[in-house]
């Protein structure tokens, strides 16, 4: 069984089968994948919240990646139904959390997260 960590905290999750011939599964354009939420289905039957980017589809799933606390890459197939995608500003501040603490001078600078520049 797969894990990762976030926060944390250490999660197993599972990643099902697409269940479909890979002519039927489709990518987006690769460095343009859509930023979403993604709510992974976990071995004891819970659910934890990641924002990874989306790679492929299928009509049932959508193939996620992301990366843990120690920036290991995670992918998993997540029922199309659990995805739902984010805007900018919340991306925005989604890296803000993920970065460390000394970093975040260097990236947002006086900038606060989700405030992005026009």
């Amino acid at each position: 069984m797969a894990s990762f960590t976030l926060g944390g905290e250490s999660y197993e999750y599972l990643s099902p089968d697409p269940g479909r011939p890979a002519e039927d599964t489709r990518s987006w354009e690769y460095g343009n994948y859509p930023k979403v939420m993604a709510s992974v289905p976990l071995a004891g039957g819970a659910m934890v919240d990641v924002y990874p980017v989306a790679e492929r589809w299928n009509p049932p799933y959508v193939l996620v990646s992301w990366a843990d606390d120690g920036g290991h890459s995670h992918w998993a197939w997540i029922p199309a139904g659990n995805i739902r995608r984010v805007t900018d500003s919340e991306w925005d501040i989604q890296e803000y959390r993920r970065c460390p603490e000394k970093l975040r001078p260097i990236r947002w600078g006086t900038r606060f997260p989700g405030f992005l520049p026009g």
